[in-house]
């Protein structure tokens, strides 16, 4: 992965490590340009934190906007969502192949005649 790819990748994952963007991308899954207005009342999500949110996902490129006239419509980019899912198997291919990150397993390694810490 270059560089630029691994920052836009963490840019991505930050966009999908906050639930409300979960919510609201997993909104637009099936919706085709929506208004932000109609987005934040299915949600609950207020005007300035609904805001925000759909900047994150902007600059992620995760969602793309269009105005109509005052109004901002949004849908979900397919194509870079479809980016992500192969960037988690790729990590998770990479995961498998060096093997358990599990503590247990380190535990396991350790020097038994060892005392316990009283």
């Amino acid at each position: 992965m270059t560089r630029n790819n691994e920052e836009a990748a963490s840019g991505l994952f930050a966009a999908l490590a906050h639930s409300g963007r979960r919510e609201i991308l997993r909104y637009l899954r099936d919706r085709d340009f929506v208004r932000a207005g109609d987005i934040g009342a299915a949600l609950a999500i207020g005007p300035s934190t609904l805001s925000g949110h759909l900047k994150v996902l902007r600059q992620a490129g995760l969602v793309e906007s269009r105005r109509r006239g005052t109004e901002i419509q949004y849908r979900l980019r397919m194509s870079l969502v479809d980016e992500a899912i192969l960037a988690l198997m790729a990590l998770r291919r990479e995961q498998e192949a060096t093997g358990p990150d599990d503590p247990e397993d380190a535990s396991s390694a350790t020097d038994e005649r060892e005392e316990p810490i009283r």
